[in-house]
């Protein structure tokens, strides 16, 4: 819900969570506080026991009322009321109840029930598998209402439990902060963000000064050759350029004109972008295949780097990171094309904890936020 709210307020629009406790998510979202919102509210609770036993006791009936007296101006000043796991769950069904009651007679259905679970389906709430109101409410599609669930699954069983058609339920998933489980610094999610890194699809990361004998070129064709099969990739080349000979400029000038005709190439040196050691750490944490197709190395540290990261490492089939990698790399020959390293960058994207890696990304919380959650709730908003 905090989630939600955040990104609502940065689409532009005022929010208001109306909750019995709780925080607000950040600025510019105001708290509108109803203590008998809140499952955990004394009377709430001895409300939800007689109702588990059956019992409908004049609680009950109070809290509805004045539930529907505090929160009704709050939704008269709405153009979107999403309620979260309310309507189809027992934890305090005077607040079911309350906003069922006000939700009738809405033919412009400004309601949204985002639907997490079903009580319905649980045997822990059993006990709420009574006949009439309240207990029915949370097994009905309800007039007013538009519902949302959280996964296939729920979508399914919400249709089989109230008739409603299964196409007129929304699915839009819970999402994850990449950023934030890859333990990025600030400066890292800030180059992550202006740069829109968590977009790519590979992001590919070649960790090396500029300089000719590194083969940048053929991994920037890789790059071109793995968007015309329908991919989205972003190269990502570090290093400025090698500050022993001359030459390492003008090959860094040669490779910025070749970036502005290859999309997704990231040449951070000509883009004036300097990296610290912490901030290439989090471009390994955030990349999904190391690209390093030199003719010729020393040895192949960011083959080490890309190990502790558990990246898939593309790289030249030389002897010096044949003895870094050992069998663990997919090898390439030291002259491969684009096209050729293409390939084994497909390869890499195929193991199963690669494709596992890409699904969590599709649902960072910046992509759910904009792809599928304000379509839905600012939908002919008025």
């Amino acid at each position: 819900m905090g989630v939600h709210a955040a990104g609502l307020r940065e689409a532009g629009a005022a929010v208001t969570i109306l909750a019995g406790r709780g925080a607000a998510p950040g600025h510019g979202v105001r708290i509108a506080r109803v203590p008998e919102a809140d499952s955990r509210h004394g009377r709430v609770e001895r409300d939800r026991i007689a109702l588990e036993h059956g019992e409908r006791t004049p609680i009950h009936d109070a809290l509805v009322k004045a539930l529907i007296a505090k929160i009704r101006p709050h939704v008269a000043r709405a153009d979107r009321v999403v309620v979260h796991n309310v309507m189809t769950m027992p934890l305090n069904l005077a607040l079911t109840e309350a906003l069922a009651t006000i939700a009738r007679g809405d033919e412009g259905r400004k309601f949204i029930a985002w639907t997490h679970d079903i009580a319905h389906f649980d045997p822990r709430y059993d006990g709420f598998k009574h006949p009439g109101e309240p207990w029915s409410l949370i097994t009905q599609e309800l007039p007013g209402f538009r519902y949302v669930t959280v996964s296939q699954e729920r979508a399914d069983q919400f249709a089989e439990l109230t008739g409603c058609p299964r196409e007129d339920v929304s699915v839009v998933t819970n999402g994850v902060d990449v950023a934030a489980v890859l333990d990025l610094s600030r400066r890292g999610r800030d180059l992550a963000e202006r740069l829109h890194l968590l977009d790519a699809d590979p992001l590919l990361l070649l960790p090396v000064r500029v300089t000719r004998r590194k083969r940048i070129e053929a991994a920037m064709d890789a790059t071109a050759a793995l968007r015309r099969r329908g991919h989205k990739p972003m190269l990502v080349v570090t290093g400025r350029a090698g500050p022993h000979d001359v030459k390492n400029r003008a090959y860094l000038a040669e490779l910025a004109e070749r970036a502005k005709r290859t999309p997704g190439v990231l040449l951070l040196a000509a883009m004036g972008i300097r990296v610290a050691y912490p901030q290439v750490v989090d471009l390994y944490a955030m990349a999904d295949v190391l690209v390093f197709p030199s003719e010729s190395e020393g040895f192949g540290i960011p083959m080490l780097e890309a190990g502790l990261h558990r990246m898939p490492i593309v790289c030249s089939d030389i002897p010096a990171l044949r003895e870094t990698g050992g069998d663990d790399p997919i090898y390439v020959p030291p002259d491969a094309s684009g096209e050729v390293i293409a390939d084994a960058i497909e390869r890499a994207l195929k193991a199963p904890v690669m494709r596992m890696r890409q699904r969590a990304q599709t649902h960072d919380w910046r992509r759910v936020l904009r792809d599928r959650v304000l379509p839905v709730i600012l939908e002919n908003a008025r």
